[in-house]
């Protein structure tokens, strides 16, 4: 099974990028999707689109802007085997042809996390200041093994992403084969000018300086420190 969890504050938007997830996914059948929304209201909107073995819930923040804690509360509350898939999508990624097909023979046999080419971010992320992993791809048994936080609540939104990609390496769960691999998921961040800055990432990027002030904190605890949530 193929797990994609997704939280949206874009609920017309999700809908647009997930019929694209879909159309090139080639087997829907194995495809659950989870949604995190903060509104019953866009429960209310995405209610005729999900299909039946889908879901959606309400990922109360109290207010904690980011999509950090959301994707916790989404991550840590549902049911997957070791062997599943799990991504994190989310409103501005494009999916390849045959995504699913193309996930399920890279992850065959292994436990980890899949470091994908996302059309911005080098595949040696020399353009970076750290690697960043914007688009989690991992095992059932990888999520478990991060205590199902893919992108810690200790952070609002920003370089929680870094932090992933150094949870996975010391875990010794990171597969990287972006060097050989040009297989892509194509990320439309603003930045790269595929698409305009809104209302959500103006939101976002409120809380910059505090989560990078975070992230030179958290990136020298030890593993089993930074894993911990409370």
């Amino acid at each position: 099974m193929i797990h994609i969890l997704w939280c949206t504050l874009r609920p017309e938007q999700f809908k647009s990028m997930h019929t694209q997830w879909m159309q090139r996914a080639k087997n829907t059948n194995n495809i659950k999707t989870h949604v995190g929304v903060n509104w019953q209201k866009d429960i209310d909107v995405l209610s005729s689109y999900l299909k039946p073995n889908d879901r959606s819930i309400i990922t109360e923040t109290n207010g904690k802007i980011g999509v950090c804690l959301p994707s916790y509360l989404l991550s840590s509350s549902f049911e997957y085997d070791e062997n599943d898939i799990i991504v994190f999508a989310s409103d501005d990624f494009l999916a390849p042809q045959n995504w699913d097909e193309y996930l399920i023979n890279q992850l065959a046999g292994k436990q980890g996390g899949l470091f994908v080419r996302d059309g911005y971010q080098l595949p040696d992320s020399s353009n970076m200041l750290h690697p960043a992993i914007t688009i989690p791809i991992m095992t059932g048994g990888c999520l478990t093994a991060l205590n199902k936080a893919i992108y810690h609540p200790a952070y609002s939104h920003m370089f929680s992403d870094c932090e992933l990609y150094l949870n996975l390496k010391e875990l010794n769960m990171l597969i990287d084969n972006r060097l050989t691999d040009m297989t892509t998921f194509e990320h439309h961040h603003y930045v790269t000018g595929k698409r305009q800055q809104d209302q959500a990432d103006v939101a976002y990027s409120k809380n910059w300086a505090m989560d990078q002030i975070n992230w030179n904190v958290r990136k020298d605890m030890t593993l089993e420190e930074r894993l911990r949530v409370n």
